[in-house]
């Protein structure tokens, strides 16, 4: 039996998106300060293109599984050739789990399956796990959705999201932002990763009444006109996220939940082909919280900027609690229920007016739902 004061755990941090990166960080942070032992896996990128992991040690970085993309789409065919099944298969089987209480899965295949090979108790945590339940969903068909479900199996899924939506989902994890004086007028993050940042820039150049603050790891830092080209760097990526006013960015779910919790305005353009990211966008539009486009052009921006109402969103401090629950031992569907309970009680919830109507760029508006009291 598990020493609860003193857990061994293995955590595995899908490190495709840096999302999964900052979300994990606060809550290995807790775990480690409160005297538990975690062990973390991470896949789905190159060491070398991995940045500000230190807090992770002690750690291992595996190929696991990864989606191809080029030009802001997935590319399911090199996804396909890129996958490396056997050396998944070996990584699984050599991994020594003797001593594992508890494994903790933040979309992260190997360490799911590690956890299953060798009868470990497994909790999912991250968004993903969300579109378990009757969440907004748009792109999904019968095999995006199996490919979902058995990417990262779990024992247990905590669904990470914006709303409840009357299920027992979590408020985003976020990293401890401080809005501080009054955001810079007209000046935009910008961070699109899967975006060609070549051919964006005389998109920006001639949206010349704007200043941006581009963040990319594919040109060299620098200024040009109204852009300022900067390289990856989490502490300097939130300090300018804290002083501007709007945030241009892929609808993943850890920068625009950091955003709305800064009241930022947001425009969001899905990957496309990713089911994930075009729900993300769908659930903004019908919470009333962001923009969502197909394309970004001068146009567009201008619209974003100009004509979108937004709310802001006051999120509850999610880890302590987290921490608390899983320290407790009973990694069950009951007891998460009651913890998504208590943290949303503390939460300030957007606005369910049916007067609102949410603001797409590039599409006719939908019909905001009515959200669900939370079950």
């Amino acid at each position: 039996m598990y020493d609860p004061d003193s857990l061994n755990i293995l955590y595995g941090v899908q490190a495709t998106g840096n999302g999964h990166i900052t979300r994990s960080k606060e809550v290995i942070t807790a775990l480690k300060s409160r005297g538990h032992n975690v062990q973390v896996i991470l896949s789905g990128r190159p060491a070398d293109q991995l940045w500000d992991i230190d807090s992770f040690h002690p750690y291992q970085v595996k190929d696991g599984l990864s989606f191809s993309t080029e030009n802001g789409k997935v590319k399911y065919f090199d996804t396909l050739m890129k996958a490396k099944p056997l050396k998944l298969l070996r990584d699984v089987n050599d991994f020594d789990a003797i001593h594992i209480d508890l494994a903790i899965v933040d979309y992260e295949p190997l360490t799911a399956r590690i956890a299953k090979k060798n009868n470990i108790p497994s909790v999912g945590l991250g968004h993903q796990y969300a579109f378990d339940h009757d969440v907004p969903k748009k792109g999904f068909n019968a095999i995006t959705r199996s490919f979902m479900g058995k990417f990262a199996p779990v024992d247990l899924g905590i669904g990470l999201h914006w709303h409840h939506f009357g299920a027992p989902i979590l408020p985003p994890i976020l990293p401890k932002l401080i809005k501080t004086g009054i955001a810079e007028e007209k000046l935009i993050l910008v961070y699109l990763p899967f975006e060609n940042i070549e051919t964006l820039l005389p998109v920006f150049h001639a949206s010349e009444e704007f200043n941006f603050l581009v963040y990319t790891s594919d040109t060299e830092p620098g200024n040009c006109k109204n852009v300022q080209l900067n390289a990856l760097s989490r502490e300097n990526f939130h300090k300018d996220l804290i002083r501007v006013e709007g945030v241009i960015c892929n609808s993943g779910f850890e920068l625009p939940s950091e955003a709305l919790s800064l009241q930022k305005k947001i425009l969001v353009k899905p990957l496309k082909g990713q089911p994930e990211q075009i729900s993300n966008s769908l659930a903004l539009e019908q919470l009333n919280l962001g923009a969502t486009t197909n394309r970004i052009d001068p146009e567009i921006i201008r619209e974003w900027y100009f004509n979108q109402s937004f709310e802001q969103v006051i999120f509850p401090d999610v880890v302590p609690q987290l921490v608390d629950w899983i320290e407790w031992g009973q990694w069950d569907y009951s007891s998460l229920r009651s913890l998504s309970r208590q943290l949303w009680s503390h939460s300030i919830p957007v606005n369910q007016s049916q007067n609102l109507q949410p603001k797409k760029v590039t599409a006719s508006h939908a019909a905001v739902p009515k959200l669900q009291p939370f079950l």
